[in-house]
């Protein structure tokens, strides 16, 4: 068990050092996007760094930077500019501005501006971007009649599709014990070590050999660090987008036609699409059964 935990470790790291091998890799784009992105990066997270601990910072002055960022990314590169707003809604959700209900509004609107065309970005960015879209369902600041009917969908579309596109991306066939290698024996006995350069191999056909079963296994690592992190997000997202779903249609105006629609148009499986609905149901009639009960004569 020890030497099968370090081998794991040993795999960790190994996959951290290598290029385009994680599930969410090094975004595509021309040089000149991508060292305009880091740049606007790294100011975000210098702005971030300059706050003042507690509510006390100028929200306005925030809200104007992301504004300009957002005008001038939104028709260039997709993946970069998903990656900025994502950046852009950390420190708005960071609870160190004034005004809680304006925070959740100005993140969900920069979320919802890449959310339009989500199949353009890569699935854990949907994923992350998914969770700045929020609408408090209760208290002074809520949302009522129509307006929350037109927000409690757009939110609850935009779960629907994160939520469908994972499930898609997940190999059923997928063996988390079945681990890359770390190191590739080069074929020509104990010639040549392990993990030796391709280029320290004279035979061209021992060469050609070693450099195939390099690429196999960096391509096996790629799938092994893709199907990981995917089923990391299996294990927590679907749960949260259910209860946010279930809260967001048991409140009123209630619409079980409108929620069964959008289950049947992203979830595939029956018992979960039945398991929603209910828990719905039961809210409905848990709510409706109080207020019977407080209209009643004392």
């Amino acid at each position: 068990m020890l030497t099968e935990r370090i081998t794991v470790l040993l795999l960790v790291a190994l996959i951290s050092t290598l290029p385009n091998v994680t599930f969410c890799a090094s975004p595509e784009g021309s040089e000149t996007e991508k060292q305009e992105y880091r740049q606007e990066r790294e100011r975000i997270k210098a702005m971030e760094r300059s706050f003042m601990p507690g509510p006390t910072n100028d929200l306005e002055k925030y809200e104007k930077y992301a504004d300009e960022l957002q005008k001038k990314w939104k028709e260039k590169n997709k993946e970069l500019y998903a990656r900025l707003m994502l950046e852009v809604c950390g420190p708005i959700s960071s609870g160190r501005f004034n005004g809680e209900h304006r925070q959740h509004e100005l993140a969900r609107k920069y979320a919802l501006s890449v959310l339009a065309e989500p199949n353009a970005i890569p699935l854990e960015t949907e994923l992350e971007l998914t969770g700045f879209v929020m609408t408090s369902m209760i208290g002074p600041n809520a949302p009522q009649g129509q307006k929350w009917q037109q927000i409690r969908a757009k939110d609850v579309e935009i779960r629907l599709h994160a939520w469908r596109r994972l499930a898609d991306a997940i190999d059923p066939n997928w063996d988390p014990n079945d681990l890359p290698q770390i190191n590739i024996a080069p074929p020509g006995g104990t010639i040549y070590s392990s993990g030796v350069a391709p280029e320290a191999i004279k035979d061209p056909i021992l060469r050609a050999q070693y450099e195939s079963a390099l690429e196999a296994n960096r391509k096996k690592i790629e799938r092994y660090s893709e199907q990981n992190s995917l089923n990391k997000w299996l294990k927590r997202f679907p749960k949260k987008a259910e209860e946010y779903i279930v809260g967001a249609y048991s409140v009123t105006p209630y619409n079980l036609e409108e929620l069964q629609k959008y289950l049947d148009r992203y979830i595939a499986d029956s018992e979960t699409r039945k398991r929603i609905v209910d828990s719905v149901v039961q809210n409905i009639v848990a709510k409706r059964m109080k207020e019977l009960e407080e209209t009643k004569p004392k």
